[in-house]
Parts: structure tokens; sequence; C-alpha cells
């Protein structure tokens, strides 16, 4: 039977057509199949004359007849209505037709199942499915979820294999799609899904694979019971966001690596921007050894270079300031203990010069040569003209304690140090002054005064004084991080991390990594965190690797570097890691305490991004202010 009889003897069951009476068409929506019009169930009508417009559209499909079929109980079920509904009944009218419109189309739309579990074991799943031309349900690197009871076990999408090796444009495709469980998702009390990391239990073969749903997407990758602050987009749906736990971050100290190029600067940038602006106490140091960092915290930066850099050689530790002067070579053991014992004379004459202008008695003052209680590690004043006066002394000596070759090499190397304009920050003053708060309110910013980050350009510091340099920066953050109690807490973030904190033991200076591994394995419970950057994770010291809690893995193609990286990140995200050789700038695998669960992201851009640019400081930064006084006393030991 033709459509324009099929048609007629329709519209005369519903007594819609009269002679003389112009035929109303529905159009029809090519690119869906729906029919459109200003009412959406009134009778379809179409003419001979409009033939032309059903050129593309098949009328004996099976589409077509279900739509004739629905279009006809839902006439039978309501009376025809008037032909021109006004007012109230009007818009009541319109509201139905487009609630069964919408019923419609969510009837019509292709089920979410598309494979079915095949093979299981405790980490990895198989799922056999039907592949054809154009599929991206299956892209390595996507999630998928499974039916398992009340819950839905989430995978990510590993390997994809057709199982004959072949591929057909036309046909479909019998495919195996491994996938490597990441945890369930469970839906609450009041239906909204959430995800647990690990699976209680699992399913059997044959359990259905669907794609997984925007709201357990999201669920996945934000945070229960609190709220996350946003640093990117997910690679896989750019509509959700990639958060992380500011706090855990912080606390727990994290790590960015990743290849010269990749954006590791920018990246770190934004993550101590989002710090910043939800933490009121938080204070940031950075050894910025190429100079990158200050363009990215306009306005907020306190900046320190080697013109700039007060950092007095009386404030460096014994083994800090030995390797200064014996530029980092193996000195003879005479050269050493000569070293130590005439820096404590030093500190010894000048703290009894101290005493005598302040009147002290002359009764209870010790002789010098016996000043027990003076170290050469506390950070008191001396002047380096009286260690090279002593040494003088020492080589007039008949009776000799130390070898004279050892002391003439040692004068040298001070009076070479003392002139040398590159020395300056150390060297420089021409008048020793006990100003140690001064020097920590200044780098530590003790107030903030608004600039709450500190940028140590480590570039135009001698190479030989570098470590030293951070050695006592980093020793410092945390005894002040200390005795602060808990107002206070500070990051130290660390670029290029592996030239002062390397896994070999084999070199000379260790006074750095030292003071860093305190941090690393002490720092949270005081305040005092840790950033580490660097492009080889394989050279850095894996102890402080370690304790990084937190990291943004960006794309490496060294295989020692990765084999760090899917060690620190363990079986569940092994697949994930897979993808480091190959993935984006400013993209990153993210895992760790501060990540709800492993994901890859990319970070948001920030040079185009003004708002991040400029990150907004809390006012409570300085409401609780720090006893300079009191705590240059406890860094002495003398409170």
């Amino acid at each position: 039977m033709s459509f324009v009889r099929l048609r007629d003897r329709d519209g005369d069951r519903r007594g819609f057509f009269r002679p003389g009476c112009p035929n109303v068409s529905k159009r029809i929506d090519a690119s869906n199949g729906f029919f459109t019009g200003a009412d959406a169930s009134s009778t379809l009508s179409i003419c001979a004359s409009d033939r032309s417009d059903m050129h593309s559209f098949r009328t004996d499909s099976q589409f077509f007849r279900d739509a004739l079929e629905r279009i006809g109980k839902a006439e039978d079920l309501r009376p025809v209505p008037s032909p021109v509904p006004m007012g109230p009944e009007r818009r009541e009218t319109d509201q139905i037709d487009r609630k069964e419109a919408l019923s419609d189309h969510r009837e019509l739309q292709p089920a979410r199942v598309i494979g079915r579990l095949v093979a299981l074991n405790g980490t990895q799943g198989v799922i056999s499915c039907p592949l054809t031309a154009g599929e991206g349900d299956w892209s390595v690197g996507h999630l998928i979820t499974i039916v398992h009871r009340a819950s839905r076990l989430v995978g990510a999408v590993c390997e994809v294999a057709t199982d004959d090796g072949r591929w057909s444009e036309s046909a479909s495709n019998a495919a195996r799609v491994t996938i490597e469980l990441n945890g369930e998702i469970i839906d609450g009390p009041d239906g909204a899904p959430l995800f647990h990391r690990g699976v209680r239990s699992f399913p059997s073969l044959g359990a259905l694979a669907h794609r997984i749903r925007s709201d357990d997407l999201r669920a996945v990758y934000t945070f229960r019971g609190q709220r996350g602050v946003e640093i990117g987009r997910l690679s896989q749906n750019e509509d959700i966001p990639a958060e992380i736990d500011v706090g855990e971050l912080i606390r727990r100290h994290f790590s960015v690596l990743g290849s010269t190029g990749v954006g590791k600067t920018t990246s770190v940038s934004l993550l101590l921007k989002k710090s910043l602006a939800t933490r009121p106490k938080l204070r940031v140091i950075i050894f910025d050894p190429h100079n990158e960092y200050t363009a990215h915290f306009p306005g907020l930066a306190q900046i320190v270079d080697s013109e700039s850099l007060e950092l007095p050689f009386w404030m460096f530790k014994f083994d800090e300031l030995a390797d200064v002067v014996f530029s980092s070579r193996q000195p003879h053991p005479d050269e050493r203990d000569a070293l130590y014992e005439v820096i404590r004379i030093a500190r010894a004459k000048y703290q009894a010069e101290l005493s005598s202008l302040a009147g002290t008695s002359a009764v209870r003052r010790q002789p010098i040569a016996e000043g027990s209680s003076v170290t050469s590690d506390a950070p008191t004043p001396y002047r380096i003209i009286d260690v090279i006066a002593i040494i003088e002394e020492w080589l007039g000596m008949l009776d000799q304690r130390f070898p004279r070759s050892d002391l003439r090499a040692l004068r040298h190397r001070l009076e070479g140090l003392n002139r040398d304009p590159r020395y300056r920050f150390m060297f420089g003053r021409l008048v020793v002054e006990d100003d140690i708060a001064k020097v920590i309110s200044r780098l530590f910013r003790i107030p903030t005064r608004g600039l709450p980050v500190t940028i140590v350009r480590l570039a135009g510091l001698p190479n030989e004084v570098t470590n030293s340099v951070v050695s006592v920066l980093a020793r410092l953050a945390f005894e002040i991080a200390f005795w602060c109690s808990g107002t206070y807490e500070i990051n130290v973030l660390c670029e290029e991390a592996h030239r002062y904190i390397s896994s070999s033991s084999g070199q000379a200076f260790g006074p750095a990594r030292l003071a860093i591994g305190r941090i690393a394995k002490e720092g949270r419970k005081y305040g005092a965190s840790l950033g580490v950057v660097t492009q080889r994770p394989s050279e850095l010291d894996p102890t402080v690797l370690s304790q990084c809690s937190t990291m943004f893995a960006m794309r490496l193609a060294n295989e020692l570097d990765k084999a760090i990286i899917r060690a620190a990140a363990g079986v569940s995200a092994s697949s994930t890691i897979a993808f480091l050789s190959s993935i984006a700038d400013r993209e990153a695998i993210a895992f760790g305490e501060a990540i709800a669960t492993p994901m890859r992201m990319k970070f948001a851009d920030i040079s185009v991004r003004a708002e991040d640019r400029q990150a907004h400081i809390s006012g409570e930064r300085d409401s609780d202010p720090i006893d300079l006084k009191k705590l240059s006393a406890q860094l002495r030991g003398e409170a």
C-alpha cells in the first residue's frame, strides 16, 4: 500500500480531512527523524505535493513505523484539540507536548551497554565488545563502568585490540578491551554517586560494561565532604575540573617531574598561587637557578639576587662554611680542625668584647681560649679579620698545633674570599652587626608586608657557594617553623632539585641534602613543607622523593625516570603512567594524597588568564605577629 493511501485512510479514520481544506504538513528533521511543528502530537499529514521533502526519508523503516504507531497511540488517548487554542489553555497544551516529545527522545537514545566482562584478575579485566569505525568509547585512557550488584566498578582502558588482528570499515569488529580497575561507585542515600578507592568485591563474568556517565566521572575526580581547588581540566573530559586538596598538597609535600620545556614552571606557579589564596599563614621561598619565576608572581614576591642578598658568613654552620672555604675539595684533617678552632675562638672574642662594652664584670668572663659555651655552629657574629689575625698569631708560635702549610693555605683562602666581589653577600660588610632578626625578616617574610613569596635567584651566585646558600636557607626555614609552633607556615620550593639533593653518595656536599631531607621527614609536624621540581627524578635523593605524597608527572622520555614514577604510583595507576612519553605540554599524570584518584589532566594556562596570574592574598596573613627578637634568641639557643 502506498504511503499516500495509508495517509488518506488514517486521516479518514480520525476525521481530519475535509474536502476543500488545505493540507497541513509537519516538517521532518532529517538529523534525528523527529516531527516538528506547532502541535507535536497532532495527526501526521503529508500531501502528495510534499513528496520532494520526503526524498531522503525511508517510509519502510522500522523507525518510521514505530513513530507512526506512537503518534497514533498518543492521538487515541486524548481528544482532538481545538483548531486555535488561546490563553492559558494554549500554554498548558504546549507544556504537555514538550514533555511527551522529551520522553520520546529519551526512549530512542541508544543503550549505554557496550560490552561484557569475559576475563578478570585482581587488578585488570577484559571486556568483549563490537567496534565500528569512529567508535570513541574505548579510547585508551578513557574510563568505563562495570555493573556489579548495587555498585559500578570503574576501570581505565589500557589496551584495545581486535580478536583477529584485522579491521573492517563496513562491518562490526569483535574486540577485546583490557581495563585497569581503579575503584567503585555507590549511590548515596540522596542518589548522588560516591566514589571509593579499591574494590570490595568483584563481578562475575558476563557483567555489563557501560560508557561512564558524566555524573559518575565527576564523582571519581572530586572530593567527598570537602571542596577542592581547581587547577585545570581533565584530559578525558574538559567539562570536568581537575581539583586538588591544597591542605594535603602543602602539608605532605609535592613534586613536579618532567622534561625541559613541558611547562613545569607555569604549572608550579599555578599550584603555589592557588595555595597562597587558600592558606593565610603560608609563605613560599623559591630557589630559582634560572630566574624563571619572577614573571609569574607580579606584586607577590620579594626578589633576592646576588646584588641584594644579605646572608652574613657568621650565620653559616661550620659544615656549610667549610664547603665554601674549601671549594668542595676534600680538606686535610688538620685544615678542617684548624678552621673549626679558629672560628670558635673568633666568636668567643667578639662575644667577650660585646660583654665588656655592656659593662659585664671581668670576674664573670671566661678566658677566650676556654669559652666552652661558644661553638662554631651558633649563629652569633664574629669578624673575619679576627680569624685571619688568630691564624697569623699561630704561625708565629714555636710550638705548632697545626702544620704551617695548612695554616698558610687557610689564611690565603680566607683573605681571597674576603676580597672577592662575588662573595659580597657573605663578607662584604665593613662593620659586623648582630642583625639576624633583620635578615630572617626579609628572607622569610616576617611580616609579609603583602609579599608572601621570596624568590632567591641563584644564577648570579658562584657555583661553589650555591649548595651552601640552599643549605642555610632550608635549615633556617625548618628552624623558624619549629620555633613558631604553628603560627608560621612555609613551603620551600627546590627548582632543579637534583643539583643539590642528588642521589649520589659520592657528592662532596652533604649539608643541603641533610637540611632538605629534614624538612621532608619532619617538616609537616611544624608547618615546613617541601616542593620538589626536577627533570631527572632518577638522580634525586630517593628519601626526599619518597616523602612527596603528591606527584605531578609530566612528559618524561628516560626509562629510568619513568621507572621511578611507576614505582611511586603503584599497580593501580601503572597503565596511566604508560602515557608519560606522549602527553602534551602542561599535561600531567597526577596522583597522591592531594588527588581524589589518579588522573590525567591539563594545567590551566596562566599565561592567558589574568585572574590566575594575580593571586588573591588573604589579609589574615599578618594578623598573628611573630616576635622577631624572641625568635632570634631561640635560633641561637638562648631561650
